[in-house]
């Protein structure tokens, strides 16, 4: 499993790079694998000056590399791009489903499929009703195929919950041989509150 989240950090600092420009600013985004490396560099070129990022991780659908990818090649994922995960990691996620979870082959490929390339989908041809409407939120692309708009993370989603409700529970539509007790951590809230700002992230312990 390899190139997602590392990928957004990268972009997202490209992003704000870019705003931050006026007038006739030029910009450009360039990503650079090495061969027979795991770096990935992304330069940013505002103008004359040229800034370069170094991909260290990436996240994407909730517990993908925490869950699915050995810890030894975690380096390998979060330095790697969504390009690959289908190529490197779609069997490990298979195989986790099958071996650790104990579901049937053709439930552990369904999964494995709406899991990799290892992204967030959203889906601009569909109507998305709002955050909070119904076809709007994780997995719909995978779940309502016609209507799913995909996309959103929202504060109060508990995405380890919703991650292991794929994993051993029924939320892809699968009743067979699900695990009831391990389809929750059992922790509702967060210890602190979400600020209602960007970045949102709630104050450090």
């Amino acid at each position: 499993m390899r190139k997602i989240l590392a990928a957004l950090p990268a972009f997202a600092a490209a992003a704000l790079l870019a705003a931050a420009c006026t007038g006739d600013d030029t910009r450009t985004l360039v990503e650079v694998q090495k061969p027979d490396t795991v770096t990935v560099h992304d330069t940013v070129r505002i103008g004359n000056t040229t800034v370069t990022f170094d991909q260290i991780e990436r996240l994407g659908n909730p517990l993908v590399s925490e869950v699915f990818v050995d810890k030894r090649e975690h380096p390998h994922f979060n330095t790697s791009t969504p390009s690959e995960d289908v190529a490197q990691f779609r069997d490990d996620i298979a195989r986790f489903v099958t071996s650790v979870a104990g579901r049937d082959p053709a439930y552990a490929n369904a999964v494995a499929a709406a899991l990799t390339p290892d992204m967030l989908l959203v889906r601009m041809d569909k109507v998305g009703g709002g955050p909070f409407g119904a076809n709007v939120g994780w997995l719909t692309y995978v779940l309502d195929p016609a209507n799913g708009y995909g996309g959103r993370k929202l504060q109060g989603d508990d995405v380890v919950d919703k991650g292991l409700a794929v994993i051993f529970g029924s939320a892809l539509g699968n009743n067979a041989n699900v695990s009831p007790g391990l389809v929750t951590d059992n922790v509702d809230a967060n210890d602190r509150a979400h600020s209602a700002v960007f970045p949102y992230v709630a104050t450090a312990n």
